[in-house]
């Protein structure tokens, strides 16, 4: 298969403000992390970006920072694979109405969505959560993978678990889900932090967040080729003046 670069993020969490390890904060209506994303595609210039739920921080955020983002992530001109997380669920008040767009791809099915890109070797599956609890599993239902001359990236967002039944977060992610998948790439959000949840030959990660959690944020940046997947950190460099807005 003809190598593909991903470039791999979650928990943006627009709309909430946040922190950052300076001491700084950032307004609600902030887009910093959004633009280290532009930045860092700008420069990787990737085949694929995914977002792994929870890029915005709540189901209330401002109509048109809604749009706004929408429209920025759509045309980054690499395809854009969207999935919600727990922080903005796809339910009755679901912020993503209007998500369909060219450029974008909305994994909307609360069974699942599967999607075959058209602009890079890449088919790609995740469900979109619309209730945050225990029996509510990301991986859960993955269809086989797709008998064709693509790349099979499974998307979700969730708790890594190792002991299910000595668990008990909301959406949990066990190991033997994310060996069910057979994916080259589970790309996973929920963790703030950084982290290799790899099982077997299938490889599994948390992107970390943006905007950092304790240390500065960060994307991943993902290779697949003919030796597999290649991982590795980007720092998210958010704009040096500040928050913009």
């Amino acid at each position: 298969m003809e190598p593909v670069r991903l470039l791999h993020t979650s928990d943006v969490h627009l709309g909430g403000g946040f922190p950052t390890p300076d001491g700084g904060a950032h307004r609600d209506d902030c887009l910093c992390p959004l633009l280290a994303l532009e930045a860092t595609v700008a420069t990787d210039r990737p085949d694929v970006v995914i977002v792994a739920g929870d890029l915005f921080d709540h189901q209330r955020v401002d109509d048109d920072l809604v749009d706004e983002v929408l429209h920025r992530l759509a045309v980054l001109h690499p395809v854009c694979v969207l999935l919600n997380g727990n922080h903005d669920l796809h339910d009755g008040r679901s912020l993503y109405g209007a998500a369909g767009r060219p450029g974008l791809v909305f994994l909307d099915g609360s069974a699942g969505s599967l999607a075959a890109l058209d602009d890079a070797p890449v088919a790609v599956w995740g469900r979109a959560m619309d209730d945050h609890h225990r029996g509510f599993r990301p991986l859960v239902g993955v269809p086989e993978r797709p008998d064709d001359d693509r790349w099979w990236v499974v998307v979700g967002h969730g708790h890594h678990e190792p002991d299910l039944a000595g668990g008990h977060r909301s959406s949990p992610i066990a190991p033997d889900d994310i060996a069910a998948t057979a994916a080259d790439y589970v790309a996973l959000g929920h963790w703030h932090v950084r982290t290799d949840v790899s099982v077997g030959d299938v490889t599994a990660w948390y992107s970390g967040a943006p905007h950092g959690y304790g240390a500065s944020g960060s994307f991943n940046r993902v290779g697949l080729d003919a030796g597999g997947a290649a991982v590795a950190p980007v720092d998210a460099v958010l704009p040096a003046e500040g928050c913009r807005r």
